[in-house]
Parts: structure tokens; sequence; C-alpha cells
């Protein structure tokens, strides 16, 4: 099984990263059901989108950027499939 950090950050939003890929994942490059060795808590960081939208940017472009809405899956989190 591969081991996964779980981490969460102070707008709510989370992701998994990768701690270490096991023998399986190394031969066949298929993801298994991952297996959280550690949470972390990053109190002071939020994600891009949330910094986005408390800050927007000059640039003119970055209104035509289609994001997702909160109701839907955040593009930082991060499904894991087998």
């Amino acid at each position: 099984m591969c081991n996964y950090i779980y981490r969460e950050l102070s707008c709510q939003h989370h992701y998994h990263l990768v701690e270490s890929w096991c023998p399986k994942y190394i031969a066949t490059e298929k993801r298994c059901p991952p297996v959280v060795v550690s949470k972390q808590y990053w109190g002071d960081d939020i994600c891009g989108a949330c910094r986005e939208r408390q800050q927007p940017s000059n640039h003119p472009w970055a209104k035509m950027i289609r994001r997702p809405d909160s109701a839907v899956s955040h593009p930082y989190h991060h499904r894991v499939s087998a």
C-alpha cells in the first residue's frame, strides 16, 4: 500500500501528498488504496483558489478563468482511485 499524508489548510480544503510509493505501484504505476500515515493541519495557510477569492488578481484575463463554486469539488482536492 502507498503511504499518504493528509494535509488540511485553514480554509477547510485538504489534499493528500504521497509519502512513499509501494513496490506494486513502482512496478505497475497503478495506485492502490491510500494509507494515511500522517495528518497535518496547516492553520496559517490557505489554498490558491481561496487566496484568489480574497485577493483577486490584477491581471485582466483573471476573470476569464472558470473557477468551480465552493459547493463543487475543489481543484486541490485529490481523490485517489485504485
